[in-house]
This record gives structure tokens, C-alpha cells and sequence, in this order.
């Protein structure tokens, strides 16, 4: 019997929204993703299996491990030719995100942020976790294991978002691919959208990813910023990302915070 899921973020991927997946309206002047989530609505697991088996590479996008140690039997199986793009972002701009996507979860911290006082409720170890957890994955892979030579890279979001070309071509050059016209199409379309083309569509990939990237500076408070700085010190210093001591500070966006600094490929 085959298995069905609703739509999420796969909306994105060309394979899984073709036939014999998908068939799509070509007519409707819908955006490639929202066109594929409003017309096929659920995955047929069964069949997509089939189809990722008929690609040369497959992608796997996750926020489920927690450490990077998590991946080493995958990456030392011999039947696989893994490669780990491990995509950071400050954690400041985490938390926005969440507070943002999952507001539920979040609504002591929304409450904190709008008013200025903080609830009991709030949890502080949500975002100390996850701190935590990424200082410990990040440590893993710059240290240089020998089961990660050849399979790991770090990508900080920012950068990613301010040249979007630039970064996705060292990640294929990783990778061992080459960035053709189609790619360099879909770059062009998902990093330049506005926040009126995504509105509707949460987990959209479309949206001005210039913009985006630091874009919690105008809406996270000072107070907040400095708990998520004092909890996550080690963090934004281990990736490059500069604290703010003041609200001026923390709103002149023109003055970014993620420092210039390179991590190379563990090759």
C-alpha cells in the first residue's frame, strides 16, 4: 500500500513534482513551487522512492541531528558517497525565525518581545540547546576527523544569502557537480522574491534572501538579543558573528554583523 504525507517544503524539487508524482497545470501563472503545492498536495512515498532511485544524486535536507558525530556510520558506509553541507546561521536570527514559523511554541517569547517582560514561562533552554548542539557539530567538523575528509563543508546562511551564486558555486564545485543554466534560473527566482510572492506559503522557498539575512536586527529586542548573546557567546564567536551592545547598535543594519572569515572545505 502506498504511503501519502502532506506537503511541506518538496514543493521546491523538480523530480517530485513531475510525473508520475505530479501533473501540473503548465498554464497557471503560479510560481513552479506554489503551483505544486496547491495541485498535488500529498507525496506518495512509494513512488517517490522509485523516482530519487532513477537520480545520480539524491538531497537530503535535515534539522533533525543534533551533532554531526550522528553521521559518521553514514559517512564512513562504503556503499555511500555522502557529502555534508552543514548550514549555520547566527543564532539570533534562529530564534527569530522560530518565534516567527512556530509561534506557538514560542508565545512567552513573543510576549517578552512585544511588551519587554519576560514571562516565566519562557524557556531558555530551547535556544541554549540548540546553541550547544551547533557549537558541538560545528567543533566536530572544523577538528578535521578523518571519516569526515572529503565529505564536509561549512556554510554560513548569511553569506549564502548575500551571494547566492558565489556560495552554491563552491558548494556544487564540493560536491563534484556543475552549476548549469537551470540552477542559476531557480537561484534567480528563489533569492529575489517578495515578501508578497510568499506570503501565503510559510515554508516557501521564494523570498529577497539579501533582505532576509539579517533581517531579525529589526525585529528581535535588545533584551532578548543580549539573553540569546549571553547564552550563545561561544557560538557567535566560534562562527563569526559579532555581539551588539546597544539598540542602535543592534538596528543600524547597514553595519553587518557576520565577520569576514573562511571556512574551507575539510578535503
Amino acid at each position: 500500500m502506498a504511503i501519502v504525507m502532506p506537503i511541506d517544503s518538496w514543493g521546491a524539487s523538480n523530480a517530485l513534482c513531475e510525473p508520475p508524482l505530479c501533473h501540473l497545470n503548465q498554464n497557471s501563472k503560479d510560481p513552479f513551487e506554489h503551483l505544486c503545492a496547491k495541485q498535488c498536495k500529498v507525496l506518495n512515498l512509494t513512488l517517490a522512492s522509485q523516482v530519487c532511485q532513477t537520480r545520480s544524486h539524491m538531497a537530503i535536507k535535515t534539522v533533525r541531528i543534533p551533532e554531526i558525530k550522528d553521521l559518521r556510520l553514514l559517512s564512513e558506509d562504503p556503499r555511500l558517497n555522502l557529502k555534508i553541507i552543514h548550514l549555520v546561521r547566527d543564532p539570533r536570527g534562529i530564534l527569530a525565525s522560530r518565534m516567527g514559523t512556530f509561534t506557538d511554541n514560542f508565545r512567552a517569547w513573543k510576549i517578552w518581545n512585544a511588551t519587554g517582560r519576560k514571562p516565566r514561562s519562557v524557556d531558555l533552554s530551547q535556544i541554549a540547546t540548540t546553541c550547544n548542539d551547533l557549537f558541538n557539530s560545528v567543533g566536530t567538523g572544523l577538528s578535521k576527523p578523518p571519516w569526515l575528509r572529503g565529505k564536509y563543508m561549512l556554510v554560513r546562511y548569511e553569506e549564502l544569502a548575500r551571494e547566492p551564486f558565489k556560495k552554491i558555486t563552491e558548494i556544487y564545485h564540493f560536491i563534484g557537480l556543475d552549476v548549469d543554466n537551470q540552477v542559476k534560473k531557480w537561484i534567480l527566482q528563489n533569492t529575489r522574491g517578495t515578501s508578497g510572492t510568499a506570503r501565503n506559503y510559510k515554508y516557501t522557498t521564494t523570498r529577497n534572501s539579501t533582505a532576509t539575512a539579517e533581517s531579525w536586527r529589526l525585529s528581535l529586542s535588545f533584551q532578548i538579543t543580549q539573553t540569546v548573546q549571553h547564552l550563545c557567546n561561544g557560538t557567535l564567536t566560534q562562527l563569526g558573528y559579532q555581539p551588539v551592545h546597544s539598540l542602535k547598535e543592534l538596528r543600524n543594519v547597514s553595519n553587518s554583523l557576520v565577520e569576514s572569515k573562511t571556512f574551507t572545505p575539510f578535503l
